[in-house]
């Protein structure tokens, strides 16, 4: 979602993703559960990635707050964009500790098979299809700040006589 102003407008494709991957995580929650169910390693995997998964967002979030070697008025312009960026990659990497939270439950939940421990394997497994799946937008998102930085970097070194009036 965008709010320029006055005028509010919405990101259709970005909403029709979220509904898909919730959907997909859902389902993927409901069937794939039996497969981890009992089956410390299958959990252990996925530990390990969302951990890599963690650190590494948390180097993508120390870059994009990076403000780099520009002016104020280019700060100023950017300020809005980059705070919604970090705020998402905020909330996927809380989304990333949640899931290593819920696996940890897992293991501390006893053996017995019963509701608490399906649901609580349900609710991991759909998470970390939902987050896995939403890691997916911060190569794009990565990309398009530095493609911004270098346009502004050139724009600023641009000769005058080349500059669009």
């Amino acid at each position: 979602m965008k709010i320029e102003g006055e005028k509010f407008t919405v990101d259709w494709l970005r909403v029709l993703g979220l509904g898909a991957l919730v959907t997909v995580s859902g389902v993927a929650a409901f069937y794939l559960q039996p497969l981890i169910s009992e089956k410390p390693d299958a959990i252990n995997a996925v530990v390990t990635i969302f951990s890599i998964l963690a650190g590494f967002l948390i180097a993508v979030i120390t870059f994009i707050g990076d403000p780099g070697a520009r002016g104020w008025k280019d700060l100023q312009l950017e300020k809005a964009d980059v705070v919604s960026r970090l705020q998402r990659h905020r909330l996927i990497f809380y989304l990333y500790l949640i899931t290593l939270g819920l696996a940890l439950s897992i293991f501390l939940i006893p053996d017995e098979p019963g509701t608490v421990s399906v649901w609580l394997e349900r609710a991991f497994v759909g998470l970390a299809v939902f987050v896995f799946g939403a890691s997916f937008t911060l190569p794009s998102s990565l990309m398009a700040l530095q493609i911004a930085r270098y346009d502004a970097a050139l724009q600023a070194d641009l000769p005058g006589a080349l500059k669009a009036k």
